[in-house]
């Protein structure tokens, strides 16, 4: 299978700093601050949830984070796997990692088991500063897909019990 082509970061800090980028994220969670997290994503940020809720901008990712984070989430943490880092341009990367989270809840209260996912994240460097500009959370499902069979990915989640 041919591989794509990879751009090589501005500096090797560049690098550095994404591969980081979950664990920033992990951290704010575990604080359960909404704005901490806002800090991660660019003014004009493009946001999809688990729940498929499409946030568009800081501010309403900010709100649903401070929400969710101080409601049912609360407990919560969020624990990153393993990172995948390319650059398409020395300014502008995809991270991908996969999560386990735990401690949350389900809309009527009820405790859930632990579940792991997968994240989308675009960033770029802006102002001298890496900012995420888009990003898609997949919640991973219990089992593994027929289809799946014979494949290699790059990052394999473990999976919920059903």
């Amino acid at each position: 299978m041919a591989q794509p082509a990879q751009a090589q970061p501005q500096t090797t800090a560049d690098s550095a700093e994404l591969e980081q980028l979950p664990q920033r994220f992990s951290a704010a969670w575990a604080a359960h601050d909404g704005a901490r997290l806002g800090r991660l994503m660019a003014e004009d940020v493009g946001f999809v949830t688990v729940g498929a809720s499409w946030l568009q901008g800081r501010k309403d990712f900010e709100t649903y984070h401070s929400r969710l984070l101080n409601g049912r989430f609360k407990d919560s943490t969020i624990t990153p796997l393993e990172t995948r880092l390319r650059f398409l341009r020395p300014d502008l990367a995809i991270i991908r990692w996969s999560w386990r989270i735990e401690g949350d809840k389900d809309f009527d209260g009820a405790p859930r088991g632990p579940r792991f996912g997968l994240f989308t994240m675009v960033v770029e460097k802006r102002g001298g500063e890496w900012q995420v500009v888009a990003a898609q959370n997949t919640n991973g499902g219990p089992g593994t897909a027929p289809e799946n069979e014979g494949l290699v990915f790059p990052i394999t989640l473990p999976r919920s019990p059903k």
